[in-house]
């Protein structure tokens, strides 16, 4: 299920007619079926819903996060790298565009509810350089198997494939990587990426 918030107008409703189209079923921000994911972690895995932000007000964002669901920004112009680090930091878990095609869309939808994040590698290139520059290199010392879990994800596998490639649980990966973010102060797995390179945990390309 996708949930839908913005401004009313016409990319909204492009949007919801493709998500449809895609077979995504959709809700409106006032839908009471929409899940409220407020407990440690709740990121995690497979998810009932997922929040597609359209050019998105302060409230739409505050919504999203509130309800603690993993979020998709359609943004109505292709961003600057300044402004996808921005959305990223703030908890988007993956940024498309208007223009983009609507596969993308439909994909990135699909992605982050699985318990995945998708960028193209020029905005992730953006968002890790953006960490590199403005976070401390505090001191965070991994586990080899939370190491495991931050390169996989950095591989951009969500957590089947890291359950299938460690030969372990999803539970278990679950538990790894609500750890791991715990750990590394974040809320989703791009921050993750962006905060791993930013302590020098992951080398830089």
């Amino acid at each position: 299920m996708a949930w839908v918030l913005g401004p009313p107008g016409l990319l909204q409703e492009v949007t919801t007619h493709l998500l449809n189209s895609g077979q995504v079923g959709v809700m409106g921000p006032d839908d009471p079926e929409v899940p409220d994911v407020d407990v440690p972690g709740a990121e995690l895995g497979p998810h009932p819903a997922v929040a597609v932000l359209v050019k998105p007000r302060p409230d739409d964002w505050s919504l999203a996060l509130g309800r603690g669901v993993p979020i998709v920004l359609v943004a109505g112009r292709e961003l600057s790298d300044e402004e996808v680090v921005d959305a990223v930091f703030r908890g988007a878990d993956a940024v498309v565009h208007s223009d983009s095609p609507h596969e993308a869309v439909l994909t990135a939808v699909e992605t982050v509810r699985c318990g995945g994040s998708l960028l193209t590698p020029v905005q992730a290139r953006a968002v890790a350089a953006a960490a590199r520059a403005g976070r401390s290199r505090a001191a965070v010392s991994l586990t080899p198997r939370e190491m495991d879990i931050i390169q996989s994800i950095t591989r951009g596998e969500v957590i089947k494939q890291t359950a299938i490639a460690l030969g372990i649980s999803a539970k278990t990966v679950e538990n790894l990587q609500s750890r791991l973010f715990r750990k590394l102060g974040v809320r989703n797995r791009a921050q993750a990426v962006a905060r791993a390179h930013s302590l020098g945990l992951i080398p830089a390309e």
